[in-house]
């Protein structure tokens, strides 16, 4: 696949508003866009088409022709919130003169590979006159100071995870819940910090261990778009604008932001050489600021591909 320019097998778009025509295109604002037949007149039925958009340098800059024939999938991606995992341990017995250990095995640290784990303890002894608060006190204490030598963390807090206490007395357990990507997006390497992990306790009596809440990345966050965006601008050179130091290519800043809300579109098609069988696969993907539910900007757009590809071809953004 080309790297750089229409050949490229995926290529995407991050707008903030869609416009009627060109005319609202040129007069209007970076990363506007608007989907119109190849010939830049309005879409018609069965019609090919293309995205226009205008770059951060304000030229109008558009994607693909695409053959409504060719269309293999479309589909609307509506953005979901991130639940943060949660595991709780309570039930404690306190067995006086015990190490309790507990366990945080991180998957995917650094490498991103899930074989590739990072093992992380907190100790705590029992001692006389000692209650289940005060295990998970000195656990909580423990696991603070174990993180504190992570890069970008504190005595009191760290970028992975939030130790916590419920309850008081016997009742007391101990809470480990992650934390959002997008509060920990590394804005220079564009990767995501997000870890998966378990959590587990060794001690002489085994309290209950709970995956209180279960977790997801979510859809459509803020870092999963700066993500695809970063590595799919390919078709503008943009890839290339920090390559070559210290004479590096100057390229439009990215248009998504690590806080933000996007809904999304996907248009799966295939090129075909004129003179041969062979068929190329690709895929369209534009992402949609989410400012509003449902998103009126992101169902403009699906309704110029619902009238070329047929109605209810592409489900819209409905309010949850």
């Amino acid at each position: 696949m080309g790297l750089a320019g229409q050949n490229q097998v995926r290529h995407m778009y991050v707008g903030q508003a869609a416009v009627d025509d060109i005319a609202g295109l040129k007069a209007g604002n970076a990363n506007d866009f608007v989907l119109l037949s190849q010939d830049g007149s309005a879409v018609g039925a069965g019609s090919d088409f293309r995205l226009f958009q205008k770059d951060g340098l304000g030229n109008v800059i558009s994607s693909d022709i695409i053959k409504a024939s060719n269309v293999l999938d479309v589909r609307s991606v509506p953005y979901a919130a991130p639940v943060l995992k949660k595991v709780t341990i309570d039930g404690l017995t306190v067995d006086v003169n015990t190490l309790y250990t507990v366990n945080i095995e991180i998957q995917g640290h650094g490498s991103l590979s899930p074989e590739d784990t990072y093992l992380k303890q907190a100790f705590y002894k029992a001692g006389s006159g000692d209650d289940a608060e005060a295990i998970v006190d000195g656990l909580i204490v423990s696991l603070n100071r174990n993180f504190a030598r992570e890069i970008g963390s504190t005595a009191t807090s760290n970028r992975s995870f939030t130790f916590s206490k419920t309850g008081s007395g016997s009742n007391a357990a101990l809470v480990v819940e992650g934390k959002k990507d997008d509060l920990n997006f590394d804005a220079d390497k564009k990767i995501k910090i997000y870890d998966e992990f378990r959590v587990d306790i060794a001690c002489t009596t085994y309290p209950t261990v709970t995956i209180t809440e279960a977790g997801s990345q979510g859809t459509g966050t803020g870092y999963q778009v700066m993500e695809m965006e970063r590595f799919l601008l390919g078709e503008r050179g943009d890839t290339y604008r920090l390559n070559g130091y210290p004479h590096n290519i100057v390229g439009p800043a990215l248009a998504s932001v690590a806080s933000g809300q996007y809904d999304i579109i996907e248009v799966s098609y295939y090129d075909e050489g004129r003179d041969e069988a062979k068929k190329s696969k690709k895929t369209l993907t534009i992402a949609m600021a989410t400012a509003a539910i449902p998103n009126a900007e992101v169902n403009s757009v699906i309704a110029d591909l619902n009238t070329i590809l047929g109605a209810g071809s592409v489900d819209t953004i409905k309010a949850s």
